[in-house]
């Protein structure tokens, strides 16, 4: 595969569709100095998906649902890749740990399509499920039945290794999983609208601000805690920014 064909896939999906032939035939004749304002322009589409032509009604909703749920795992993964600490702690002993959690919840909740409540629809939709969750829960149980088969509470060298990726390789593909099968789902469901969408960006964005703030004021200082906070804040950032270009959007539709 071409880098062109590689930097073309950045994109969100309605822009390759319009222009993605237009796209990567100017980055094969540019050449690598080309590749810079292309990823660019990739992360600036992907923050304002009020510009995104649609090939099809309802197709920014559907990307933008997906979208909002695949970052959501992405910050899932990024707090677990780094050692708990009491500043994100969520938990009886912790209340105020726990206050970014609560925006997050509510976006993700406002984001969620709503599957038709009919039962073949509701058969195919387990039948989907299935499908699509079987191979992660599969690798989850192999992962328990490893933690259990007796290894060496402490192993070294390569069994530490081999652990150490198998445990994310294996919440990787659980994350990815779990989006396929809400892109799935978002095919036949009642998606969430303009304003829900906006709304619940913006909710997951100010939950992920606030757990970047709290860890940046209350998590011992290093270059972990710094590395986590400013990725927090990162995903904030795009969070914030795609849910007042939707409520934009909204706002130049009425």
């Amino acid at each position: 595969m071409s880098a062109a064909t590689l930097l073309t896939g950045l994109y969100p999906p309605a822009v390759r569709e319009r222009w993605g032939a237009d796209i990567r035939s100017e980055v094969s004749a540019s050449g690598v100095r080309s590749w810079p304002d292309t990823v660019a322009g990739a992360v600036r589409l992907w923050l304002h998906p009020g510009d995104w032509p649609e090939t099809f009604a309802g197709q920014t909703r559907r990307v933008t649902t997906v979208a909002l749920f695949a970052l959501t795992a992405a910050a899932g993964l990024l707090l677990r890749s780094f050692e708990p600490s009491d500043a994100l702690a969520v938990g009886p002993r912790h209340p105020a740990g726990g206050l970014w959690l609560a925006p997050l919840l509510l976006g993700l909740a406002l984001a969620a399509p709503l599957p038709p409540l009919r039962g073949p629809a509701l058969r195919r939709l387990a039948g989907a499920a299935v499908r699509t969750l079987a191979a992660p829960v599969a690798a989850l149980l192999d992962l328990c039945l490893l933690a259990w088969s007796g290894t060496p509470a402490r192993p070294t060298g390569l069994t530490a290794a081999a652990m150490v990726a198998a445990y994310w390789l294996t919440l990787g593909f659980v994350a990815v999983r779990l989006c396929v099968l809400v892109a799935r789902i978002a095919r036949t469901a009642a998606l969430p609208s303009t304003r829900r969408l906006s709304a619940a960006l913006l909710y997951i964005g100010t939950g992920l601000a606030l757990a970047a703030v709290r860890n940046l004021l209350a998590a011992p200082p290093g270059p972990l805690s710094a590395t986590e906070t400013l990725a927090l804040g990162l995903l904030a950032a795009t969070a914030l920014s795609a849910g007042r270009d939707l409520r934009r959007k909204k706002g130049r539709g009425r």
